[in-house]
């Protein structure tokens, strides 16, 4: 176990819950990649601190700040870690809100988020909910 990656991830999603997109940024090294999987129009691979930033952004904006991430667990080596978390989030424009547990993969370099992928509980119902983002 690797305390200072598993502390790393833990403030990473700190800065997101409290919306602090700096914060969070600086904790991704600049050519950190996002991996997301799916069928909607927010997935694909995120490449570059700000796209990774800019899809939490767009997030945040599309859930009008109904967005929420809460870190279950997180698990870490000297390279790697996993996040299991849960975020939920409503949208106007869905009836449905979605709850979503995920395992966040994440592999770290100097002490940053390089790269990491979202695997999620349900991609189908994830899929509904993002659909095409506007």
């Amino acid at each position: 176990m690797s305390p200072r990656h598993a502390q790393t991830v833990h403030d990473f999603y700190d800065a997101l819950a409290r919306g602090d997109l700096d914060a969070a940024g600086d904790l991704l090294t600049p050519d950190a990649v996002l991996h997301v999987p799916g069928r909607s129009s927010n997935t694909g691979d995120h490449v570059g601190r700000d796209a990774v930033i800019g899809f939490v952004a767009k997030a945040a904006e599309v859930t009008r700040g109904t967005l929420r991430l809460a870190v279950n667990r997180v698990l870490a080596d000297e390279e790697q870690a996993v996040a299991l978390a849960t975020y939920t989030a409503t949208r106007p424009d869905r009836a449905t809100p979605l709850v979503n547990n995920v395992a966040h993969v994440i592999t770290l370099r100097d002490g940053r988020i390089a790269e990491s992928w979202l695997y999620s509980r349900d991609q189908y119902e994830v899929d509904a909910f993002w659909g095409e983002l506007s």
